[in-house]
């Protein structure tokens, strides 16, 4: 929407042909760039971080409106704004506008805030249909914080509307115990015959606690900020042999890298693997070369691919506890 613009992109053929990718895309509403305006990062406000620079100047009904960070001009994105976007832009999968409920507010704010989105819904339901074209699918978007009797509210509403598919949103929790319970309860009260979508959630232990829960499909930023900061997304197999403190991810930039002429996985077949060792990415990382965070980022996105790989033919083959262990 502000850069470069959604009737740019159109010009351009759509996303697809501007970005020169022909397999599915899904794109946001602008619902969780809302919330970052106000509130920064889901990390940092769970942690009680607040940013300095509040771009976010109001939320009603109609829509809400920010300062633009790139040069100061003042927008309003409205459901309905938000759907001509994401239609000229021509994502496969899209999705409605909706209020991305903080963790630290109210019952009575998440109670509003859900009332209010499932409006936008509705609104952003009805301008789809004027002008669907059959190339985009609509997903309704589960809201009500970590509130039970919320959920089971939202749940109602998304399943009484003919969305395609329907996504789960808001607030999951302070920790992962209560995400994974809210998400729990959450799936068994929507629809089964449509597909759900966890939305902002990426890591691997996520990814497989949501599948088991009957998640299909996820987004998340995690690959490429990991990649950013020298994260190197690892096998549980290649963690057991480095240190037991070792999580999902290796830090590139540590001292123990310098000389290791290893590949960040000697069993991965991506571009960085196959051409590049722990130790020539960890001088890019020092020298702060952007070739460092490109390489890694392959890396990365590569190793989420083949992730979601293994967990269909595991699902296809009935052994995704087993899978399971081969990854966390």
């Amino acid at each position: 929407m502000l850069q470069p613009g959604e009737d740019t992109v159109a010009k351009l053929g759509g996303l697809h042909k501007m970005m020169g990718w022909n397999k599915p895309m899904l794109t946001d509403s602008g619902g969780y760039q809302i919330f970052s305006l106000g509130h920064g990062s889901v990390s940092d406000e769970i942690k009680g971080i607040r940013s300095k620079q509040k771009t976010l100047i109001k939320i009603n009904e109609d829509g809400a409106i920010f300062r633009s960070y790139i040069n100061g001009k003042i927008y309003c994105l409205t459901p309905e704004k938000s759907i001509q976007i994401q239609q000229k832009l021509g994502a496969d999968l899209i999705v409605v506008l909706d209020e991305c409920t903080p963790f630290h507010v109210s019952k009575e704010y998440t109670e509003k805030s859900m009332l209010m989105s499932h409006k936008w819904a509705e609104r952003c339901l009805t301008e789809f249909e004027k002008n669907n074209c059959d190339r985009q699918a609509l997903y309704g978007i589960s809201q009500g914080g970590i509130y039970q009797d919320l959920r089971r509210e939202s749940c109602s509403f998304i399943n009484n509307l003919p969305f395609f598919g329907q996504a789960i949103g808001g607030s999951l929790g302070r920790g992962k115990q209560q995400m994974y319970d809210v998400v729990s309860f959450t799936t068994e009260r929507l629809k089964k015959d449509r597909p759900t979508h966890l939305l902002g959630i990426g890591g691997v232990i996520d990814i497989f606690h949501g599948v088991s829960l009957g998640i299909d499909t996820f987004d998340c930023v995690h690959p490429t900020r990991l990649a950013r900061h020298g994260g190197a997304l690892i096998k549980i197999k290649n963690r057991n042999s480095l240190s037991s403190q070792c999580k999902e991810h290796i830090n590139l930039r540590n001292q123990q890298f310098e000389l290791d002429e290893n590949p960040i996985e000697s069993d991965c077949s991506c571009f960085t693997c196959k051409r590049h060792s722990k130790a020539y990415i960890h001088h890019l990382l020092k020298a702060r070369e952007l070739l460092a965070y490109t390489l890694v980022t392959i890396h990365n996105v590569f190793f989420i691919n083949k992730l979601m790989e293994a967990i269909r033919q595991a699902i296809l083959e009935d052994r995704l506890d087993q899978e399971r262990n081969n990854w966390i």
